[in-house]
């Protein structure tokens, strides 16, 4: 148990793309990569728009914006390759701090998990290749949920197996549909943010925002 400031912190649930991994860039890049190789050039602010969010809420914002002729199925496949590709050959870009805070909070003796909106199948490659599968419970990933940020089901889902109350669980999140979702489950959250600054609705839901993981171990006093 953590208390700071009056918070009481029992569990931790991260997020994993951007928040844990310096993934976020090479997903943009890959997602541009795939259209292209389809014949499709998708605008930045749309890229940008996929961070955080689940594959059928990709599939909306992409088709929707693009119209019904996006060959949404065949860039994200695409998209997908090329992802299993570039990490063959490179290592699992890790946030700063990341290693030293889960260190210190396992010491510390407060269970963790990772409640992300990707996929097991491409999770489980990814944490194992980082080497920190091991330090989690579990994981609760996105095809593993009815309702992807940011609807809070897989925060309270996370929050139940964890055995903790809502307000004693620490979430630690970078981008709005995550924030969003931990909000309304009840949990307080830290926010790192990433590839996009927050904006006012995510500063006024996030407990308190950091520039990095190294803060939030310095903040937690572990």
């Amino acid at each position: 148990m953590i208390t700071i400031d009056g918070m009481t912190i029992r569990a931790v649930a991260f997020d994993m793309d951007g928040l844990m991994f310096d993934s976020e860039r090479v997903a943009i890049e890959l997602w541009r990569s795939a259209g292209l190789s389809e014949g499709w050039e998708i605008p930045d602010s749309l890229l940008l728009g996929l961070v955080g969010h689940s594959s059928a809420e990709g599939r909306r914002l992409l088709v929707g914006a693009l119209g019904p002729g996006f060959p949404y199925d065949a860039v994200r496949a695409k998209r997908i390759a090329f992802e299993a590709e570039y990490y063959q050959d490179n290592s699992v870009p890790l946030k700063p701090g990341l290693v030293e805070l889960l260190n210190s909070l396992r010491k510390a003796a407060i269970p963790l998990a990772v409640a992300t909106s990707t996929t097991r199948p491409r999770v489980l490659p990814l944490m194992k290749k980082a080497g920190i599968l091991d330090r989690f419970e579990f994981l609760i990933c996105g095809d593993e949920v009815e309702k992807p940020k940011p609807d809070p089901e897989i925060y309270l889902k996370a929050i139940a197996r964890l055995g903790v109350e809502p307000s004693t669980c620490l979430v630690l999140e970078d981008s709005l549909a995550g924030v969003t979702a931990a909000h309304a489950a009840g949990a307080p959250t830290f926010v790192i943010p990433d590839v996009i600054e927050p904006n006012h609705k995510v500063r006024a839901m996030a407990s308190r925002i950091f520039a990095s993981l190294v803060e939030v171990k310095e903040y937690l006093r572990l």
